[in-house]
């Protein structure tokens, strides 16, 4: 039995005990590790620590019960594993920044689903002190490879440098890429390399941070790989968000041949949740075009656009929501026009009308991997009582009409059906 196939027994453990007084040294035992791998493995799979995992889901729970039941609080509390009416009341407080009778009266909804996926791979959260350093700019008109040939000009300048090296994108210049790799401050070092031909030398000071870790091989694609993962994957479902500090690699060198790389995500706790609500929607119309292929999202997002531009130019500064929805290979993205059009016979864009109903919402700041959202939402209407409608789910976009990135709302949304549990 593989070790996510023994976290995954560990669980089943805690949710079929999650609303008792749980002994964690037997969840270990049901998946056949100590306690200590237990909490290791937590944050690993989850993103969470043990305890943090279990009130996460206790409260989901009760709140669950406050939305749909007449049930007195301190029953509800009781019964999910709260030890008095006062903690759990604590603890809405904590995640939903309101009381429970304010949450019973909302739209918004708190969840948190049980784990049920496979990790694929190692990450750890540790506070870390980062010493001080010298830092090195490299640039080269090619982005491929630019950190190996960053790696052997350092090896050039010092061959025999034997201390840690870190490295990270820097900022293009001249048209040119920049890849700044650091290595620990020595006096000597810093004489001698202020004495080549390398410029852009500067001192960066110690300093401490919490972060997300994991290692991975000195490849490429595997490297690429292992940031998505952490940022699309595994930061997105854990209690933690990234913090103000730019993200690095470490280089884990064996006979001078750089073997393996430790990437560190800064990271800080989670202060808030991504609001799920059920809302009556009027109707929404979009004008979309539709792609399939590897560039279809590309594709489809660029013909509305240009079509908009060329054809209602006064337009363009109106739009304010963005579509998309997904099937396999295929997507349709649009935008939400303030004015109605007419199109031409063959524009190869269509008005695409969202029926008016029920929907059920989850609205986020983060415009990461959609997917993740997508699925947490379906596993909330699932868990929640309600059946889906035939139209597929979708997301949109709201800018607000600011460029930034982080004034961006991400919606997505799941047509129900009229009656709960029918």
């Amino acid at each position: 039995m593989d070790k996510s196939a023994r976290f995954k027994q560990s669980i089943a453990f805690i949710e079929e005990h999650l609303y008792e007084d749980i002994n964690l040294g037997q969840a270990a035992q049901a998946g056949y590790t100590s306690l200590m791998q237990l909490y290791r493995d937590f944050y690993t799979y989850t993103g969470h620590s043990v305890k943090e995992y279990i009130r996460k889901r206790r409260l989901s729970g009760a709140l669950g019960l406050i939305r749909a039941s007449q049930r007195p609080l301190a029953e509800i509390a009781y019964s999910c594993g709260f030890s008095s009416q006062q903690a759990l009341c604590k603890y809405v407080k904590s995640a939903t920044h309101m009381t429970p009778l304010d949450y019973q009266k909302s739209e918004a909804c708190y969840f948190f689903p049980r784990f049920d996926s496979e990790a694929i791979r190692q990450v750890s959260v540790t506070a870390e002190t980062i010493p001080k350093t010298i830092h090195i700019q490299f640039y080269d008109p090619n982005q491929h490879g630019i950190e190996q040939q960053a790696l052997a000009a350092l090896r050039s300048f010092l061959p025999e440098y034997q201390g840690r090296i870190f490295g990270r994108d820097g900022q293009q210049r001249d048209g040119l890429f920049c890849y700044e790799l650091a290595v620990e401050y020595g006096t000597d070092l810093l004489d001698r390399l202020a004495d080549s031909t390398i410029q852009g030398i500067k001192v960066a000071q110690e300093f401490s941070l919490t972060f997300a870790k994991t290692t991975v091989r000195n490849a490429e694609t595997e490297i690429g790989l292992a940031w998505d993962y952490l940022y699309l994957k595994w930061l997105r479902t854990s209690m933690f968000v990234q913090d103000d500090g730019r993200y690095f690699e470490e280089y884990i060198c064996k006979s001078g041949q750089v073997r393996k790389l430790i990437l560190y995500l800064p990271v800080k706790r989670r202060t808030d949740y991504d609001k799920i609500s059920v809302n009556f929607c009027a109707g929404l119309e979009f004008l979309v075009s539709s792609r399939e292929g590897g560039q279809a999202e590309e594709e489809a997002s660029a013909a509305v656009m240009n079509y908009v531009s060329r054809h209602t130019p006064e337009a363009i500064s109106t739009v304010r929501e963005f579509y998309v929805a997904q099937n396999g290979l295929s997507y349709t993205c649009g935008v939400r026009l303030e004015q109605a059009i007419e199109l031409p016979i063959n524009s190869g864009l269509e008005i695409l009308r969202i029926a008016a109903g029920r929907y059920a919402r989850l609205e986020s700041g983060s415009c990461s991997d959609r997917g993740v959202f997508i699925a947490l939402l379906d596993t909330w209407v699932q868990e929640n009582g309600w059946s889906k409608d035939d139209l597929p789910a979708f997301t949109t976009y709201e800018t607000g009409g600011k460029a930034d990135p982080d004034a961006i709302t991400m919606r997505v949304w799941i047509r129900l059906k009229d009656v709960k549990n029918g």
